[in-house]
């Protein structure tokens, strides 16, 4: 998973730019066993996976000649929070000692970065029960797909996904196989990042962006095949889902982060049964979150992009990138400066002409705040005094995010993303009607 993770970016000179800010940072080994921050809503949160086939796709990447797509999918489900307060909490990474003597160190290394992996005893305990019986009631809960981003197993974003549970949402997390560092399946078959064929693609021209392309596809496939089967599930009495007749059908969305990003908005392209899609953090190479379709395509759902950093056109930082990147990219200032105006355009043109509206929620100016804080990554990084504002960071996204879906989803018109007065001043959102 070696040079994978930097910021899926619109030019060379932002590659550069994203992969110098992910330098490793030294953490100090005082605490036994890292901590996330508590879910905050009503709601305590139960989990449940499925290994899913697609008979009608083929897989590639498999070593197993003819193989068919095979996903793992993640349920995660509101439970009554005293009841399951005895049980037992779930593994924060489940059979991890299993996965780690296949895994580089390097790639153990990337998957934790900026905090550092101790050992298993050293990872956080979860507010998560497995296969525990679903918050008392018949009122459905309205449902999130989610797909992470690449290298990064579902269980990196725990603290994202217990929270926004808490609040009253059922999410089905989807470990896309090959895209992220590991899946293993109950049967003990492990995929890991498919590093090879990566290296392979990426060496060509254009190849980083081509590659891109044909993963955020087969992603939205994945989401869609997963809706499928999880509503299918939810519907069906033998088949014993906690969330059997507890599952909103028209209160569907997706959220995404990096590449699953473009996967979510990929998704609302390619499935009418979705309502609101939201990309956390990413574009391509034309400065738009919907790669896989030209520009005069989006979606007809409302949409939200995180602007970060590696979705970034309007910073002062994307707006005044270093000499030294700019003469690593072979670019002057006047040709970057084109090149940016020209996705700014792009920009604003596609989210004006979104039907069911759009918002750009832009945290650049929250210090600390990088690509991973929508992960758990820089929440475990207790190194120096960055601890108080990975949170802060964290809690302000989460406060835009279920904002997005209390609006769209749950029709709230009271929520933060209306509000004239940002939860923090630092942030900054833009909002394009409907029309």
């Amino acid at each position: 998973m070696r040079n994978t993770k930097q910021a899926f970016t619109r030019a060379a000179v932002l590659a550069a730019a994203s992969i110098s800010a992910y330098t490793q940072v030294s953490a100090s080994p005082a605490a036994e066993r890292m901590t996330l921050p508590a879910p905050t809503g009503t709601y305590g949160v139960g989990r449940i996976s499925y290994a899913l086939t697609d008979e009608r796709r083929q897989e590639p990447l498999s070593p197993i000649p003819s193989s068919h797509r095979r996903i793992m999918v993640y349920v995660w489900y509101p439970t009554n929070r005293e009841t399951t307060r005895a049980r037992k909490p779930a593994p924060y990474l489940p059979d991890f000692d299993k996965v780690l003597p296949k895994l580089a160190s390097d790639d153990i290394k990337d998957m934790f970065r900026p905090s550092v992996f101790r050992g298993t005893d050293s990872l956080p305990q979860t507010n998560v029960v497995e296969n525990g019986p679903i918050a008392p009631g018949k009122d459905p809960f309205p449902l999130l797909l989610f797909s992470h981003g690449w290298g990064n197993p579902t269980f990196l974003y725990t603290a994202e996904l217990e929270d926004i549970v808490s609040h009253g949402y059922i999410v089905v997390a989807v470990d896309h196989p090959y895209d992220t560092t590991y899946t293993l399946f109950p049967d003990e078959n492990l995929a890991l990042f498919a590093q090879d064929r990566f290296d392979t693609e990426t060496k060509k021209p254009n190849g980083f962006v081509n590659y891109a392309r044909e993963r955020v596809v087969l992603m939205g496939e994945d989401n869609k095949f997963a809706l499928t089967e999880i509503l299918r599930y939810g519907n069906t009495r033998s088949l014993h889902a906690p969330f059997y007749h507890r599952i909103s059908e028209h209160e569907i969305g997706a959220f995404c982060h990096s590449i699953g990003g473009l996967a979510a908005a990929r998704t609302c392209q390619i499935d009418s049964r979705v309502d609101a899609c939201m990309d956390q953090d990413s574009d391509d190479d034309r400065g738009s979150p919907f790669i896989v379709t030209p520009l005069d395509e989006t979606e007809k759902q409302p949409f939200l992009l995180f602007d970060v950093s590696s979705g970034d056109l309007w910073s002062p930082a994307t707006v005044n990138p270093s000499d030294a990147s700019l003469a690593a990219s072979k670019m002057t200032r006047a040709d970057y400066m084109v090149l940016l105006k020209e996705h700014q355009t792009n920009e604003t043109n596609q989210f004006a002409g979104i039907p069911g509206g759009s918002n750009r929620v832009m945290l650049f100016g929250l210090p600390g705040f990088i690509h991973r804080s929508f992960t758990d990554q820089t929440l475990l990084d207790f190194s120096g005094d960055k601890q108080g504002n990975n949170v802060h960071n964290f809690q302000v996204a989460q406060a835009y995010l279920l904002a997005f879906f209390d609006k769209y989803l749950k029709g709230d018109d009271n929520t933060v993303l209306d509000s004239q007065t940002p939860i923090d001043p630092r942030a900054k959102v833009v909002q394009f009607p409907m029309h």
